[in-house]
């Protein structure tokens, strides 16, 4: 059940954006921060700046409360999750392939079945 549902959240992204969730997972999400990172997506702007104070990406590129990785920043609001690949666009990457954007409940999906998320890329061939 969880493969179609995969599948179908997946097929939804083009080339670009499913070769930036690959990337996102393999760098930013481990068993360390998955709880931190579901729970960032679901707070409120509010909570996010009181409990994620110290990860918060305090520079002036983007606007938002945004929780800073490694290579990514991870925001939420209403309902929606964007990644962004700050340093693709510090290069001077454009914004349609540096971006992703997901439901939070997909999101959420993805994140807790990254093994079979990063399966499922390695595994079906992408067309778009």
């Amino acid at each position: 059940m969880i493969d179609r549902q995969i599948t179908n959240i997946l097929q939804s992204y083009k080339k670009q954006q499913i070769f930036k969730i690959e990337d996102f997972l393999l760098s930013e999400i481990d068993e360390d921060n998955l709880q931190e990172t579901i729970d960032f997506v679901v707070s409120d702007d509010v909570s996010k700046k009181s409990n994620f104070s110290d990860e918060l990406y305090d520079g002036y590129e983007y606007e938002g409360v945004f929780l800073e990785g490694n290579q990514y920043l991870l925001s939420s609001s209403e309902g929606k999750v964007m990644i962004i690949d700050m340093l693709s666009e510090a290069h001077g990457v454009n914004i349609k392939d540096t971006r992703v954007q997901f439901d939070e409940e997909n999101f959420i999906k993805l994140i807790t079945n990254k093994k079979e998320i990063l399966n499922w890329i390695k595994n079906y061939k992408i067309d778009k």
